[in-house]
């Protein structure tokens, strides 16, 4: 993440080797790393601590006896969580409570999100894990019963084999959304767990302009919609993950629902933090580590979203890096042609005149385009993209280094 005899250092490629890349920088560049504040990774005698010392609620040892079917909510790939490490944990608590591995069922949070294979399970829970305990990927199409809520006039029905266990746990990543402020929490059961018209509807509203700043959980009305229907599911207990630079463990907040969760967004907004820019030349926004797939790849526009429009000046050029480890990607709202409320590609407004590069080695030209306006500059190779940069800007240029843009922001 910072500059060495004109090389540039990226973090890459989340959950496919999480790596760094360098990557040549013109000698007339004048390059500057603006990286998150960051923090350190915690201590397991610290994760262990945050479940016998949770937020809101009992310990979960205690709260789990005489339970007959657990069921334990997790995130997918397209989230930071190093969710392996922290079942680990939690699976002691259950084992030392008398729970059984076969009263327990592990479901994928995925909302509209593509089921994981063996392969990607194994990455994201580790390989004993998912050897030794039921894994289920949820379906926002099928296994679904009704909680008894609605959103707007859409019913909500959720995933059957987590309404039908009588203790729920949800693990998840707390980092910057679009419009919930943070992700992990209710989010997880909405839409994380949810039918796709309810999905749809949150989605839809976002579409229609109802949005919070990344970051803004105050009078958030998404956020209380999620956690409206969160509590509707009776959700018993949450590990609420803040995760740093290199996607370990920062901080773990255990305990109720909303005030486990509230916590962690407190830390996120410290550990996330990066100072205001303006009036670059170039920018350049990594996705890491959000950045395994191109359905993915706009999380790379978060730090944007939280400072002034003029972090890159009027005609400058935004650079969107993703390794998109995991190709194209699939998302049942918006995937070309077949997602609900895919529409034909356009330019973004809030990019206004910027030339855009998106250097995505991860896919073909062509699946680009089925996703970004034409108008945008595709590059499979770095190459590319400097010989664009000196196209652009022929007498030099101020280039700004947003390593981990997907997660850092401007409170």
């Amino acid at each position: 993440m910072q500059l060495q005899d004109k090389k540039i250092v990226l973090p890459w490629a989340a959950w496919n080797g999480d790596k760094q890349v360098h990557l040549h920088a013109e000698a007339n560049w004048q390059v500057k790393t603006y990286p998150m504040a960051d923090a350190v990774e915690l201590e397991d005698d610290d994760i262990a601590a945050a479940l016998e010392e949770p937020i809101g609620t009992a310990p979960l040892a205690e709260l789990v006896l005489n339970k007959e079917k657990i069921a334990i909510a997790v995130d997918d790939l397209s989230r930071p969580t190093p969710t392996a490490h922290l079942l680990e944990f939690v699976l002691a608590e259950l084992d030392e409570a008398g729970v059984p591995p076969d009263a327990i069922t592990v479901i994928i949070s995925l909302g509209t999100h593509t089921a994981l294979s063996k392969e990607q399970l194994y990455k994201k829970l580790g390989r004993d894990i998912v050897d030794s305990v039921r894994i289920i990927n949820h379906d926002c199409r099928d296994n679904l019963v009704p909680v008894g809520v609605q959103v707007g006039k859409t019913d909500v029905l959720l995933n059957k084999d987590f309404l039908d266990a009588d203790f729920r746990i949800m693990i998840g990543s707390v980092v910057p959304h679009h419009f919930a402020g943070f992700s992990g929490g209710a989010k997880m059961v909405l839409p994380g767990l949810s039918n796709l018209d309810s999905i749809s509807w949150t989605h839809k509203a976002v579409m229609m302009g109802l949005r919070s700043k990344p970051g803004t959980m105050e009078n958030n009305r998404f956020r209380a919609e999620f956690e409206r229907v969160a509590r509707q599911a009776g959700v018993d207990f949450c590990l609420n993950v803040v995760v740093n630079s290199k996607r370990e463990v920062a901080g773990l907040f255990a305990g109720d629902l909303i005030e486990a969760h509230t916590k962690a967004a407190e830390f996120a907004k410290e550990v996330y933090a990066t100072e205001a820019v303006e009036n670059l030349d170039v920018a350049i926004f990594n996705a890491y580590p959000k950045d395994t797939e191109l359905l993915q790849v706009e999380n790379a526009f978060m730090y944007m979203h939280t400072v002034s429009d003029n972090v890159v000046r009027e005609n400058g050029t935004i650079v969107v890096a993703s390794a998109c480890s995991e190709g194209l990607g699939e998302h049942g709202l918006f995937e070309p042609e077949t997602g609900v409320l895919y529409r034909k590609p356009m330019p973004k407004r809030f990019l206004k005149d910027r030339n855009v590069i998106f250097f995505v080695p991860g896919v073909s030209e062509e699946e680009f385009y089925r996703v970004y306006w034409e108008g945008y500059h595709f590059a499979k190779d770095w190459e590319t993209v400097v010989n664009k940069i000196n196209e652009l800007h022929p007498d030099g240029c101020e280039v700004g280094i947003f390593p981990h843009a997907s997660i850092q922001i401007h409170i």
